[in-house]
């Protein structure tokens, strides 16, 4: 049976919420493949539970990828972030799978996918992306919330063969997590004490 492939981006620091959707979706790291799109700390309300979680769905073989708000980890002289900067400083900035390209940012397309600088495609240096994407792949990001392109505080970005999966949840708005394989999406409000999954499906083609 053909894995899964599951992404989640821009959990900023809900552990919680990241819980109750991989739980939702029966995440099963022997039968998925999960990767985690970047920005894992800041604005939310436990940066360190989320590492730890995060360095254990790795451990189990899920798929971790650094953000920008990982990148100003790095440059910080505070000691959470010094616990954690050789972890964080040994992670993927890009990840192909399958037709999938994945970056927290997206890409630079001046440059071919082995030669990507992790301070642009993380959004950490900022330059225009995403102009002409190789032919035959889809590129899967975060880093923008959604919601600032003008969408629906839990809809995703389709356009131009990019899906954009921050849904908000570093601005108290929603977590979610699609599944790319059966094109279902997983969205929960991380205000929600209930943490009540919504599950949609994800009807629009690139």
């Amino acid at each position: 049976m053909k894995k899964r492939i599951l992404a989640v981006s821009d959990i900023h620091g809900h552990v919680d919420s990241l819980s109750q959707l991989l739980e939702v979706t029966k995440y099963n790291s022997k039968n998925d493949q999960l990767i985690l799109v970047g920005d894992y700390v800041n604005k939310g309300p436990d940066s360190i539970g989320t590492l730890k979680l995060v360095k254990q769905l790795q451990a189990e073989g899920a798929i971790v990828l650094i953000g920008n708000h990982e990148m100003r980890w790095l440059e910080s002289d505070e000691e959470q972030a010094l616990e954690w900067r050789h972890f964080i400083e040994e992670l993927p900035h890009i990840k192909i799978l399958d037709n999938y390209i994945f970056a927290h940012a997206g890409i630079d397309t001046n440059k071919d996918l082995q030669h990507q600088d992790r301070s642009i495609v993380t959004g950490h240096q900022p330059k225009e992306l995403n102009l002409n994407l190789p032919e035959n792949k889809v590129l899967v990001h975060g880093h923008v919330p959604n919601f600032r392109l003008g969408y629906e505080d839990d809809e995703l970005l389709f356009e131009n063969r990019i899906i954009g999966i921050d849904t908000g949840a570093g601005h108290d708005k929603y977590l979610t997590l699609v599944d790319l394989t059966n094109r279902i999406k997983y969205s929960i409000d991380v205000l929600d004490e209930k943490k009540e999954v919504v599950i949609k499906t994800m009807s629009r083609n690139l």
